[in-house]
């Protein structure tokens, strides 16, 4: 009676939640928009973070979860917070694909800004009603 089944990390603390291909889909996602703002091809990317491309584009597709050691050389490499790239797979967190884009996006345009700027920023998106 051999019935034993591979534990992600993910699945490891809440195995009733673990993430579906839904959340695989956003991830390979912000990490296409991730990488296209920093107008590098799969090629590229595979390089710095010293994977196959074909791990770059599993990930890219939804076909494969990242590894916490792949997920520290994204990090680094993209300048990306670690808190960013696993944020996707929280499930308390919506799932909108066209969200995931508009924050990752945001999210490096207020990197490149000054503090005063980004000060600005955050009272301007304070400024507009909540709604979630």
């Amino acid at each position: 009676m051999d019935f034993h089944l591979p534990v992600t990390m993910a699945n490891a603390f809440h195995p009733n939640d673990s993430p579906g291909m839904d959340r695989t889909h956003e991830f390979g996602q912000m990490l296409r928009t991730l990488r296209d703002a920093r107008n590098l091809s799969q090629e590229d990317l595979a390089e710095v973070i010293d994977r196959a491309v074909s791990s770059v584009s599993n990930l890219e597709t939804g076909k494969s979860l990242p590894k916490l050691e792949t997920l520290i050389r994204l990090s680094e490499k993209l300048d990306v917070p670690l808190r960013e790239l696993v944020n996707v797979f929280d499930p308390t967190e919506p799932g909108d694909p066209e969200r995931i884009t508009l924050e990752t996006r945001l999210l490096d345009t207020t990197r490149r800004l000054s503090v005063r700027d980004l000060k600005i920023v955050v009272e301007i998106a304070n400024a507009f009603p909540q709604e979630r």
